[in-house]
């Protein structure tokens, strides 16, 4: 594989899914994925972000040329999704799959799969997206080989699970002793508690020699799972979180330029100063927490006479609403997905001058100017600062 590839799959019911990609690369080749447009990023995040180089991603210089396994827990609504490949270089996808996890409580994994014989490199990532973390019971068994033998490190969100029990291997939570050239080999069930809250999570094994990976069983607690709003059914769950990247910048778009006197102009610029946000080590990482963060859009306040529009954008079912609304979840999609260029020249802030000045805005120059009538038949402007 070379070439950005999609393919696309159905699913029958709502449910948490699990996606399951095998492919390997070496050298300077890597591969990268996104779900239904869903971009993932390190774990902290940096202040430039980091797609290939992480581990949800393949990266040939760890892997020399070996197979790791990255399995996706997603929640996914009835119908289409689209997984996009994204290569540089040369990669091979051996497989791919997906499936509905019937107990979302306890996710098991029966896996019974030995590694590729090498050293200290990925084997499999599992990726918790939007969901939490309470514990993991993992069963593993290793060898030992004439000269050395198998051992495992397990990584959570970029932290190593230290092995309590030996200096010698104290990063390695399974690892075989000389010993076992007589004993054999070795079968050890560990569980890791980590209560971690709702998000992204990233699990990763790195394989030494050729161990083999039997269960693993993650407790992801007592979990709902409601419907996802969509851009025809964008009713609001009572959390915005459940909003998909697209619905949620929709909404902000929706709240703060709805009048069809604002030019797209504006819409696509102020799309663009969220997603900088997003991508800047100052603010959150995701879209939902950098929008909903209080007094930073007015129209998520409770309280604004603006808030029942972004609950619902089709709470009036009217025929402007609705066409306003599909061309906010169009250009907030354009946003996202690179299709529309930042006009803004890296922007984070914003103020239309139907209000005072904000204090942060003395003495800046605006990377941008927007200008345009408003329903008074009054020009008005937006201004873009990047500070």
């Amino acid at each position: 594989m070379m070439e950005k590839t999609q393919v696309s799959f159905f699913v029958p019911k709502l449910g948490l899914y699990a996606i399951s990609i095998a492919a390997r690369c070496k050298g300077k080749n890597d591969l990268r994925i996104e779900i239904d447009g869903r971009i993932f990023r390190e774990i902290p995040p940096k202040e430039n972000i980091q797609k290939y180089d992480i581990p949800p991603a393949w990266n040939g210089r760890n892997l020399r040329g070996l197979k790791q396994i990255n399995i996706f827990l997603i929640k996914l609504d009835e119908g289409k999704h689209i997984i996009t490949f994204s290569p540089e270089g040369q990669t091979r996808v051996e497989e791919w799959t997906q499936w509905r996890i019937e107990n979302s409580s306890n996710a098991v994994f029966d896996l019974n799969q030995q590694a590729e014989n090498g050293d200290k490199r990925p084997w499999f990532t599992f990726v918790l997206i939007d969901f939490p973390l309470k514990s993991l019971a993992v069963e593993i068994s290793t060898l030992w080989h004439l000269f050395d033998g198998d051992d495992v490190k397990l990584i959570v969100d970029n932290k190593i699970e230290p092995n309590s029990n030996s200096k010698l291997w104290k990063d390695w939570a399974w690892h075989a002793t000389p010993s076992q050239i007589f004993s054999g080999s070795k079968k050890e069930q560990k569980t890791f508690n980590k209560n971690l809250p709702s998000g992204i999570h990233y699990i990763e094994f790195w394989a030494d020699k050729t161990p083999t990976l039997h269960q693993v069983v993650l407790n992801l607690g007592a979990i709902e799972l409601p419907n996802t709003p969509t851009v025809d059914n964008p009713k609001w769950t009572k959390n915005f979180a459940d909003d998909p990247d697209q619905i949620i910048l929709a909404r902000a778009l929706f709240g703060e330029a709805r009048n069809v006197l604002v030019p797209d102009e504006a819409r696509i610029a102020i799309g663009w100063v969220i997603r900088h946000r997003v991508e800047s080590s100052r603010w959150p990482d995701t879209y939902w927490e950098v929008i909903t963060t209080p007094y930073q859009f007015s129209s998520f306040t409770l309280g604004d006479p603006n808030r029942p529009y972004i609950e619902n954008p089709l709470h009036k079912d009217s025929t402007t609403d609705k066409e306003a609304w599909e061309h906010a979840y169009e250009i907030a999609g354009k946003v996202i997905g690179d299709k529309s260029p930042d006009p803004t020249n890296g922007a984070n802030h914003y103020y239309d001058d139907s209000i005072n000045a904000p204090p942060w805005a003395k003495d800046q120059q605006p990377t941008l100017t927007i200008s345009y009538i408003n329903k008074y038949g009054k020009e008005a402007s937006i201004f873009f600062f990047k500070l």
